[in-house]
């Protein structure tokens, strides 16, 4: 939870309930999820509130890791008989991103040969690896 004096809080839930604003935390959210059209948001851990007015309710999140996935109708499917990549490519985005060849090439496999996808798809995965 954000770090505030404990009587500051008191005295401002205080004042938000005399405006009619009344404010629950949901205590033990493991993750929430925001589907787009093309992809999908994990926030992990988050601080989740309830502000609720005028018979409305309104949820504020505050999420210490997010993470990003494509949609499985979004992700291209692996062909590499369609897909020619140049072993350029590969040394590239395997020195650029730090990781083994073979580790590039299955990466630009999956972004259908798009270079900076490639590099996005590692990036992406580095990050959740290391906050698991």
């Amino acid at each position: 939870m954000l770090p505030m004096n404990p009587r500051e809080l008191q005295k401002q839930l205080r004042q938000l309930k005399k405006l009619g604003i009344k404010i629950d935390q949901l205590v033990d959210a493991e993750e929430v999820y925001i589907v787009l059209s093309d992809k999908k948001l994990i926030l992990e851990k988050p601080d989740v509130f309830i502000v609720e007015f005028s018979g409305q309710k309104m949820f504020y999140l505050v999420a210490q890791n997010i993470r990003e996935e494509l949609k499985k109708d979004q992700q291209i499917s692996s062909t590499p008989t369609q897909i020619e990549i140049s072993d350029d490519d590969v040394q590239f985005v395997a020195e650029y991103t730090h990781v083994s060849i073979e580790k590039a090439k299955e990466a630009i496999l999956k972004a259908g040969g798009d270079i900076a996808k490639a590099i996005e798809l590692i990036e992406s995965e580095k990050k959740s690896s290391y906050t698991t």
